[in-house]
């Protein structure tokens, strides 16, 4: 699974939308992850809230049904012309836009919250840094960041690379608050993985 480089003249975003073509997603469950509804659950949503890397818009279709504004982003042109059929299916008013979470556009505004589930996982250690820099840009003082995705014991084979508390706690040393970082099971089509579940505070 690609994250923010080139594979083979083929860059991520190819990689997605080829994916969401052949229907070839097993992280795309149509629910949101139970992990990431029972920390919010807990610690809440606040104000306009970011499905970052949303895929089909799962989370961005949920945080829109609990009453707050909503914005899901995903590099894959596929991936978001089902989270906008979704949305309308729906009657959800969500934006969706074509975006690369390591190089943020600067009218994409500002939240407090954002929502990821999977994509973290989805880059290699050296991508670590630059996704929390670029969420770090976009989520106000005392915002939070929700993260579930493949945890260290997962299997290495499925394409994510699995996370460990490690990992994620390092990423978000500088300029962040940690709520939480824990297993948790992160929920595919074909079983449940076992995965980590992060929260984080914006200073």
């Amino acid at each position: 699974m690609p994250g923010n480089t080139e594979s083979d003249g083929e860059g991520p975003a190819a990689w997605w939308n080829e994916r969401y073509d052949s229907d070839d997603m097993p992280w795309d469950t149509g629910a949101p992850q139970s992990a990431l509804v029972d920390a919010v659950a807990e610690y809440g949503l606040s104000g306009r809230v970011l499905d970052i890397g949303c895929g089909t818009g799962t989370h961005a279709l949920w945080a829109a049904e609990q009453g707050h504004p909503a914005v899901g982003l995903d590099i894959s042109e596929r991936g978001i012309e089902r989270a906008r059929d979704r949305a309308t299916d729906h009657d959800l008013d969500v934006r969706f836009r074509v975006g690369n979470a390591l190089d943020l556009d600067a009218d994409v505004g500002e939240f407090g919250t954002v929502l990821d589930s999977g994509l973290f996982h989805a880059f290699e250690a050296e991508g670590h840094a630059a996704y929390a820099e670029q969420v770090a840009d976009i989520l106000r003082a005392g915002g939070r960041l929700f993260i579930v995705g493949f945890g260290p014991d997962a299997p290495t084979d499925f394409g994510p690379v699995p996370m460990s508390t490690g990992d994620v706690r390092q990423a978000f040393a500088d300029g962040w608050h940690e709520l939480t970082c824990r297993e948790a099971t992160f929920e595919t089509r074909a079983m449940e993985v076992p995965g980590l579940l992060g929260v984080f505070e914006r200073e």
